[in-house]
C-alpha cells in the first residue's frame, strides 16, 4: 500500500515538474519576444534620429512610427515623431504626439519640452488659447525657461488681438443688423 502511494506521489511530482517546465517556457518566450520588440524599437528610433539629423523629416517620421509599432509605450519615439511632424509642417498631426508625451513623461524637463513644443504647434495652428495654456504648463515644469516665457507673451498678445478683432467683428454685425432693421421698418 505504501509503495502504491509513493508511486502515485512520484507521478504527481513528475506531472507537476512537466507542467511547470511548459508554463515557464511560454513565459520565457514571451519575455524574449518583448525584448526583441524593444530592440527593434530602439533600432528604429536611432534610424529616425539619423534621418532627422539629415533633415529628412518625413522618412524620420516613418521610422519613429515603426518604433512605436514595435513598442507603443516608447516615449522618446512619440516625442521625436512629434518633432519630425512639426518640422514637416504637419502641425495638427504633431499636436497629439506632444499631448501624449506630456501625459506619459516622468521627468519635469521632458514634460516642459513637450508642453513648449505643443505650444509652438498650437501657435502655428492659430490656436492661441491652447498655446497660452501649453506655455503656462511648460513654465510650471521649468520656470527658468526664458524662451517659453517669451513665447507665452507673444501667444497672449495674439490671443488678445484675436479677441479684440472678434469683438469688433461682432459689433460690426450688430450695427449692420440694426441698420438693416431700421431700413426694413421705414420701407
Amino acid at each position: 500500500m505504501k509503495r502504491k502511494q509513493k508511486t502515485n506521489m512520484k507521478i504527481k511530482n513528475y506531472v507537476l515538474v512537466i507542467f511547470l517546465m511548459l508554463f515557464s517556457t511560454k513565459e520565457i518566450a514571451a519575455q524574449n519576444d518583448t525584448i526583441a520588440q524593444q530592440r527593434t524599437a530602439r533600432k528604429m528610433l536611432r534610424q529616425g534620429n539619423e534621418l532627422y539629423k539629415k533633415q529628412q523629416f518625413t522618412d524620420a517620421s516613418v521610422s519613429y512610427q515603426k518604433a512605436l509599432g514595435s513598442n507603443s509605450n516608447y516615449d522618446k519615439a512619440t516625442y521625436n515623431l512629434g518633432n519630425a511632424l512639426y518640422q514637416s509642417k504637419n502641425f495638427k498631426e504633431a499636436i497629439p504626439q506632444y499631448e501624449l508625451t506630456t501625459k506619459t513623461a516622468t521627468d519635469k524637463f521632458t514634460k516642459a519640452e513637450a508642453f513648449h513644443n505643443l505650444g509652438n504647434a498650437m501657435m502655428e495652428s492659430k490656436n492661441y488659447q491652447g498655446a497660452v495654456d501649453s506655455y503656462k504648463n511648460a513654465l510650471r515644469n521649468n520656470p527658468n525657461d526664458d524662451e517659453t516665457r517669451y513665447n507665452l507673451a507673444v501667444a497672449q498678445s495674439l490671443l488678445d488681438k484675436e479677441k479684440k478683432d472678434n469683438k469688433g467683428t461682432k459689433n460690426s454685425r450688430q450695427l449692420f443688423k440694426l441698420i438693416k432693421d431700421i431700413i426694413m421698418t421705414t420701407a
